[in-house]
């Protein structure tokens, strides 16, 4: 118990003020927002390149060779234009935090994110548009922008620097006179940003803080050794019940979702998949949960013998298969249970590690980057997240290394269970006899 009160004093406050921080949670959900516009890319994508030559033939003879350019559109609407949605959903969604105009801000964010962008390039053959900074690899300035914008704009509010309109003038006329004043002031500055950038050897300011901030934070946020810590965050903060999944997740997905989309390129061109690590890595691990508890609940219907646990397991296994492990957690107990919280810790880990490896090698394919709900149950996320039968495999592997692993600790809570209802059998049974 010594250790749960050290986890609760040094994570509870690190934990509480993520969560309380305008900022991270605008970030957060902004996210959020995005992930059901990316789904929808991701059913185009998965229909363009869905790995069957029968298939592949019958689209080509029913639709002719262009059929591919075709389902591309929605594709490049969704997954290259990503950056211009955060631009404006961080602005927005902190706009909301901080009780200002959140329309006016997030216009104003993506106004200044393209005012930031280059556009267009020249070639040998003449000029042509070009997406680059509009995509993942933009993603980090839209976000800072984001930050900065609603910074500016509240600024202004506080300071009541606004345009006023005589009474009686419509609401929505007045909000949109009021964003004048600062609405001028940041696109100005964004105007003297650009110009200052173009007279630097980085040309632009998304040159400058992609190589600078955001491309050694991704390498190490998407790296082993940064995957592994994420893993164990997630878990030593549920080990004292705070829910840390989306938490973590929302802080590091920038990092994951550029990697998601240089494999969906990759996977349009034909390519090898560059990126291991990418969100759906994880959701490949986090069968039943946080803790990998689909492994437990293998373990408790394979080996346990107390009624308590074995109806423990029974009513979390219908929610375990669909990822929400709650009556686990809370009834078995694993949370603040100094025996289970071991395996909660150590199973997660060695799954990350295993797959790694697995999929570095070569044994296991890499995540095509393709998003999908997270209560997807287990074998199917796996062969979704890499498009044919070694992710289900792995998750096979996973399983029954995660439910060797829980099962001494299990053991141990089951016959201490065991051991109670069996008093209690025996104390009834005498309370029977003496009436």
């Amino acid at each position: 118990m010594k250790i749960i009160n050290t986890l609760e004093e040094k994570l509870v406050p690190i934990a509480v003020w993520i969560n309380q921080n305008n900022y991270i949670n605008g970030i957060r959900k902004a996210f959020i927002i995005l992930m059901p516009l990316l789904m929808i890319g991701s059913i185009f994508l998965v229909i363009s390149v869905l790995p069957s030559a029968v298939y592949q033939d019958f689209m080509y003879n029913k639709f002719g060779p262009s059929w591919k350019r075709t389902l591309e559109i929605p594709i490049n609407a969704t997954f290259s234009l990503i950056a211009v949605y955060v631009a404006f959903l961080v602005a927005q969604q902190l706009g909301k935090q901080f009780k200002i105009d959140s329309i006016a801000v997030g216009l104003l964010s993506l106004a200044s994110f393209l005012t930031l962008t280059p556009l267009k390039s020249t070639t040998t053959l003449g000029e042509v548009i070009t997406f680059t900074w509009l995509g993942s690899k933009g993603l980090f300035v839209a976000m800072i922008i984001g930050i900065v914008v609603v910074k500016i704009f509240k600024f202004f509010v506080n300071h009541n620097i606004l345009l006023r309109m005589p009474d009686g003038v419509p609401p929505e006329v007045t909000k949109s006179f009021e964003a004048l004043i600062p609405g001028t002031v940041i696109l100005s500055l964004a105007l003297l940003l650009r110009v200052t950038m173009m007279n630097t050897d980085y040309g632009t300011i998304h040159d400058f803080i992609y190589n600078i901030l955001a491309l050694p934070l991704k390498s190490l946020g998407t790296s082993f050794i940064g995957s592994f810590l994420t893993v164990l965050c997630i878990s030593l903060l549920w080990s004292v019940g705070i829910n840390s999944g989306s938490m973590i997740n929302g802080l590091i997905r920038p990092f994951w979702l550029e990697n998601q989309v240089d494999n969906i390129n990759a996977l349009k061109e034909g390519l090898p998949l560059p990126h291991i690590i990418t969100e759906q890595f994880f959701d490949l691990i986090w069968m039943g949960g946080a803790g990998s508890t689909l492994s437990l609940l293998l373990a408790i219907l394979l080996f346990a013998r107390s009624n308590h646990i074995r109806s423990v397991g029974g009513i979390g296994a219908i929610p375990g298969i669909f990822n929400i492990n709650e009556p686990v957690l809370f009834g078995l107990p694993i949370i603040l249970n100094p025996i289970m919280l071991i395996p909660f810790n150590i199973v997660p880990l060695v799954m990350l590690t295993t797959q790694y490896v697995a999929m570095s090698i070569g044994l296991v394919s890499k995540p095509l980057g393709v998003p999908f709900p997270w209560p997807t149950p287990a074998l199917i996320s796996g062969f979704i997240t890499v498009g044919d039968i070694s992710g289900s495999l792995m998750q096979i592997t996973n399983l029954i290394v995660g439910a060797l692993i829980y099962l001494p600790f299990l053991r141990i809570l089951d016959k201490a269970s065991k051991y109670e209802e069996d008093q209690v059998k025996i104390f009834q049974k005498e309370q029977q006899e003496l009436e």
